[in-house]
């Protein structure tokens, strides 16, 4: 991938993906569709959340203290921040 810094470029035939991983802490890349903003100097990329839900995928954000509610625990993923659901219906964490 090629990052795009400095003012906004329209970049034909770039795909963005996102690391994450399951609720069983298996990692994976999640493409993010159309839109979004990568800098080197950040240790994670911006993506879009409403791209997200118009391509059919289901954000919830939650709080570390919320991850044993949600049957997770801290231990797995410290940085718990909610979940996102493909549209084809793979859960997988935010952190």
């Amino acid at each position: 991938m090629q990052p795009a810094v400095g003012p906004a470029k329209h970049m034909t035939g770039i795909l963005m993906g996102a690391e994450i991983q399951d609720s069983h802490g298996n990692p994976s890349v999640l493409v993010v569709p159309d839109i979004s903003v990568y800098d080197p100097a950040m240790s994670d990329s911006l993506i879009p959340v409403g791209r997200l839900i118009e391509a059919g995928f289901t954000v919830i954000y939650r709080i570390p203290s919320q991850a044993k509610e949600d049957g997770l625990s801290l231990k797995n993923v410290p940085l718990y921040g909610g979940t996102v659901t493909t549209p084809d219906g793979k859960i997988y964490t935010r952190q």
